[in-house]
């Protein structure tokens, strides 16, 4: 029997954010959030949006695909208590899906190799590299890892197609690179939903109590609080 499983994926990691819908796996609804990083204010409306275009009501939702990061702290904040209470109170299965991950999947499927090097702020990057399987499939070389970028930059191995938004930032450290189109830098809320989707069908679900960010390091407080209990400023 076909899997017709309605799914909300929600992307909020990064200074553009979205909304997709699908429905046994097809693509039913993209929304993009561009207003900055108001994913808090935007966030509701292009749901509602997209349930309406769609005729969805909440409750017909199954599965709930969140991009859990690294990425923005407040952003990722957003999508997992989004994710908890659609779940909590329709009872709609949860994965999370990495967001690194997402953005390796929108490189070229002839690349071997792909390196995703994303803006970390406070003068640093998230990376993870990863590599293509005899099945097409992407498989993660190590964690993500975040780190200075002249470091990420020697770190990364010479064979990978590079992409993500830290190659914006930081321009002239990649620019000897192989780089994928600056077009696929950001994560998709559809490449959320396609990967959300695959987990879905492979049983990967997460528990909405347990679901976290990923944040990979942490936020700016808690850093700042112990260099001033260390002594430091």
């Amino acid at each position: 029997m076909a899997d017709e499983a309605k799914l909300i994926a929600v992307e909020t990691s990064g200074k553009v954010g979205g909304v997709a819908l699908s429905e046994g796996g097809r693509l039913a609804d993209e929304r993009t959030i561009t207003a900055g990083m108001r994913h808090g204010r935007e966030l509701v409306p292009a749901i509602d949006a997209a349930f309406d275009r769609a005729g969805w009501a909440p409750g017909d939702v199954g599965v709930v695909a969140v991009s859990i990061g690294p990425g923005s702290f407040t952003g990722l904040r957003i999508a997992v208590m989004f994710a908890r209470a659609l779940a909590w109170r329709t009872g709609a299965r949860v994965v999370a899906v990495p967001t690194l991950r997402a953005v390796a999947e929108q490189a070229p499927a002839e690349a071997a190799r792909v390196a995703v090097v994303t803006d970390a702020q406070r003068g640093g990057v998230y990376w993870a590299v990863y590599g293509r399987a005899a099945d097409g499939s992407l498989r993660r070389e190590g964690a993500e890892a975040v780190g200075p970028p002249e470091e990420v930059a020697r770190a990364v191995p010479a064979d990978a197609l590079a992409t993500g938004d830290g190659l914006e930032r930081y321009a002239a450290l990649f620019a000897d690179r192989p780089q994928a189109d600056r077009r696929e830098w950001l994560p998709r809320a559809r490449t959320v939903a396609s990967l959300g989707w695959a987990m879905h069908r492979r049983g990967e679900y997460t528990s909405a109590d347990l679901l976290e960010p990923l944040y990979v390091r942490r936020p700016a407080p808690e850093e700042v609080r112990d260099r001033r209990a260390r002594g430091g400023r």
